[in-house]
């Protein structure tokens, strides 16, 4: 069974192979065209040989015509007379020298049909040789001895060159691979990380981002690890709100639990007081109207964690046009008569205008906010509501003048079960922290936001909401 490779092996192994197979397509193509060169020369060369064979003199027993003047040393000429003689000479140097019976007659052996031949010659080595016919049979043969050496040493050379190019390229391969896949295996590395983690529960670190090592933005891997960081960012960003959501539950059980246990352990306490046989009539009296205002109390409890969680599943809210002015009038007039020890004033345009909002919810974020003033601040504090229309959106502002929201309450104020310390309640009635929770909630249910800003003597929190279309202009 083969093993499988990885990419950057697979990459080196068919680019080493590519250069291999370019090197020896460009050496065989280099060898051919030098070998095809070489042997037009000499075949050019063994033209002008016959030319200057056919001139006259010949003496003796030599060859015809091997010894007119610019025959080429080496040049052999064989010629079969017409008497039945053969006679074979080659230019020496200096001289001619008889050619030995055998490579005369191997070079008698070439046919002649107008071409030229390459033959192994006995005891003299490659020749290439031409037979034509005349009255006398007539071969001329050149020395390939040279012209041999001469490929050889390309060959050589030209291997060499290939196997050194095969070589260099696998390394520079092998060296920009491994450093174009060092991201990719930095990617792997820490996909494997992530795919151990355990995220369903707990503080969960995802790792560092990936760096793409100073490739351009436009390079495939740098893309692939910018969308792999972004991924990964997603990813802590959810599993911090994954967290916060888990702790915020766990904070929220506790406090529902421990704030329904209070009235729960007071009525469970007057139940039994008025169950006692020693009990008189004013005491059952007493401990009836302390169980009526802890279920009452308990019913406040349980109606604020219902709606928050009818908020939480983000129901779809029916907005309508409502009269803001019209709204903070009554919730104004009810909270003067619930806290007459307070000042209570309003900053009102002269005209009602319209925001998209459900009326009865609207109406309880006002009262909301002004009852957390009237228990948060000391009788004689000032009050003031305003109204108004700014950049474009309806703004709804409670202000007093009382001592301020804590510097280590003031960040998570909006949050549920959040109270001050009891000291700084100037209120007889227990509030239960749901309150501003249900403002924050209940306003970004319209499409609206909540802010406070908080110091001794100036406290401000405000609804932005949206204005109806009508008051659009």
């Amino acid at each position: 069974m083969t093993r499988s490779l990885t990419l950057s092996a697979q990459l080196r192994h068919r680019v080493t192979l590519i250069v291999a197979v370019l090197a020896i397509i460009l050496s065989a193509s280099t060898l051919l065209a030098a070998r095809t060169m070489t042997y037009n020369q000499v075949d050019s060369q063994l033209e002008a040989a016959f030319t200057r064979q056919g001139r006259p003199g010949s003496p003796g027993d030599m060859a015809p015509g091997i010894n007119v003047p610019g025959m080429a040393q080496g040049t052999i000429i064989v010629a079969l007379m017409q008497n039945g003689e053969k006679r074979g000479t080659t230019v020496g140097d200096g001289s001619f020298r008889r050619v030995a019976t055998d490579a005369g007659d191997a070079l008698l052996a070439v046919p002649a049909d107008g071409e030229k031949h390459t033959i192994s010659v006995p005891g003299l080595g490659e020749y290439r040789a031409e037979a034509r016919v005349d009255e006398n049979r007539i071969v001329v043969a050149l020395p390939l001895a040279e012209q041999n050496r001469t490929l050889l040493g390309l060959t050589v050379l030209t291997v060499s060159l290939g196997m050194l190019a095969v070589v260099v390229a696998a390394a520079a391969t092998a060296a920009l691979v491994s450093r174009a896949t060092r991201p990719l295996r930095a990617l792997g590395r820490t996909a494997h990380e992530v795919s151990n983690l355990r995220l369903d529960e707990g503080d969960v670190q995802v790792p560092a981002p990936v760096d793409a090592e100073g490739l351009p933005p436009d390079h495939e891997v740098a893309q692939l690890a910018t969308a792999f960081n972004h991924m990964l960012m997603n990813v802590q960003g959810a599993l911090a709100v994954r967290q916060a959501s888990e702790i915020k539950l766990r904070r929220f059980v506790a406090d529902a639990s421990h704030e329904l246990r209070n009235p729960l352990a007071a009525i469970q306490g007057y139940a039994e007081l008025a169950e006692r046989p020693e009990a008189s009539a004013d005491d059952v009296a007493h401990a009836l109207k302390r169980i009526h205002s802890e279920s009452l109390r308990m019913t406040t409890l349980v109606s604020d964690l219902l709606l928050l969680a009818r908020l939480d599943a983000e129901p779809p809210v029916e907005l309508r046009p409502v009269d803001i002015v019209e709204t903070v009038l009554n919730a104004v007039s009810d909270a003067q008569v619930a806290g007459p020890g307070h000042v209570w004033r309003m900053n009102l345009p002269d005209e009602g205008f319209d925001v998209m909002a459900n009326p009865g919810q609207l109406h309880q974020v006002v009262v909301n906010l002004l009852s957390n003033a009237r228990n948060h601040t000391p009788e004689g504090t000032t009050v003031t509501t305003t109204v108004a229309m700014r950049q474009g959106r309806a703004c709804l502002e409670v202000r007093d003048d009382g001592p301020g929201v804590p510097a280590d309450v003031l960040p998570r104020v909006f949050e549920r079960f959040t109270r001050a310390d009891v000291a700084r309640t100037h209120s007889d009635s227990r509030s239960t922290g749901l309150g501003l929770a249900i403002v924050h909630a209940v306003v970004r249910s319209f499409g609206g936001a909540t802010q406070v800003e908080s110091r001794p003597g100036n406290t401000c929190f405000t609804v932005w909401l949206r204005p109806a279309p009508s008051q659009i202009k």
